[in-house]
């Protein structure tokens, strides 16, 4: 764990997260700032037609020690192209993947307050969230989740 002296020294949002994961896992997460403060990672997670997962990471409200990871509503404006969340049934299982992930929903969209030396398996999880909701187009087929017959 890295002492708050070490981290008040760092002076950027990527500084900090990468002491925090080491030299083994560096290599893998990168970042690219988009606006003062807000930051895209640069990981090798994509979705099914190639494009990669959007995961941004800016301080997080809880305070110092603490990352926000979230999409800024990007996953769900993907999924609205194929599927939309427009019934009981559908809010409830979009509420249950969020909820077993540890994910919520607010003005950053999807988001994830993280201990920054739980970043790395922070932004693993909150891509594996994103992958799931995204998945929700396939029910489609399935007539318990079509808006004319679910409830």
């Amino acid at each position: 764990m890295l002492t708050d002296d070490y981290t008040r020294n760092l002076t950027s949002l990527p500084q900090k997260i990468r002491a925090s994961i080491g030299h083994d896992i560096a290599g893998v997460l990168d970042f690219y700032e988009r606006r003062p403060g807000i930051y895209q990672t640069i990981i090798p997670i994509f979705h099914e037609d190639g494009d990669m997962v959007d995961i941004y990471v800016h301080d997080s409200p809880k305070g110092d020690g603490y990352v926000r990871i979230c999409d800024f509503g990007m996953t769900l404006m993907r999924l609205s192209y194929t599927f939309e969340v427009s019934t009981p049934a559908r809010e409830r299982i979009l509420a249950s993947i969020l909820i077993n992930n540890g994910v919520e929903r607010g003005d950053d969209g999807l988001y994830l307050d993280a201990p920054i030396e739980n970043v790395y398996q922070s932004v693993l999880r909150f891509a594996e969230c994103v992958q799931k909701v995204c998945n929700m187009r396939y029910w489609n087929d399935d007539p318990r989740f079509r808006p004319e017959t679910a409830g």
